[in-house]
């Protein structure tokens, strides 16, 4: 089987901009140069008595995404973030369904994870580089399933 190279362009993170409706309005995480999905593993050392030396397990994994939106007024995903970062909310309200698109395996499979529970957790809002940086941490419950994209909007299937 050929290989095919995955781009960054394939990857794509989206945020529910509806603001809490019923039906979400899901806007692609655009004008950014980071993607760097972190697993962020939670480990513990166990010391099995039929060991000699202690191992390490894995009880969970709690993923973040930093990302940045450059300063462009009239862009949609800018304008939403940045209504964050001017209000600062905090609790429930700084949460924001998230669905990361990855991109699609040999079998074409288009796979997705939809995180209700998303925080999006604000970083700076800096002039000079003309960027709001944040963090989504995707915590709580991940719902894997796949997607499609109709003229830039996702649909998501759970598995």
């Amino acid at each position: 089987m050929a290989e095919t190279r995955l781009r960054k362009h394939q990857c794509i993170p989206f945020l529910d901009t509806s603001g809490g409706a019923t039906t979400a309005t899901w806007t692609r995480i655009d004008k950014s140069t980071i993607f760097a999905l972190a697993a962020n593993p939670s480990t513990e050392e166990m010391g099995y008595i039929c060991y000699e030396s202690p191992i390490t397990e894995i009880d969970h994994y709690t993923p973040s995404l930093p990302q940045e939106i450059v300063l462009n007024a009239g862009n949609e995903m800018y304008e939403f973030v940045f209504d964050y970062f001017f209000n600062l909310p905090v609790g429930e309200d700084a949460k924001v369904p998230a669905l990361i698109c990855f991109p699609p395996n040999a079998n074409a499979e288009k796979k997705a994870w939809l995180v209700e529970d998303c925080v999006l957790e604000l970083t700076e809002y800096n002039t000079v580089d003309r960027k709001i940086t944040f963090t989504l941490q995707l915590g709580g419950d991940i719902t894997r399933g796949t997607y499609t994209i109709t003229d830039g909007v996702p649909t998501f299937t759970e598995s």
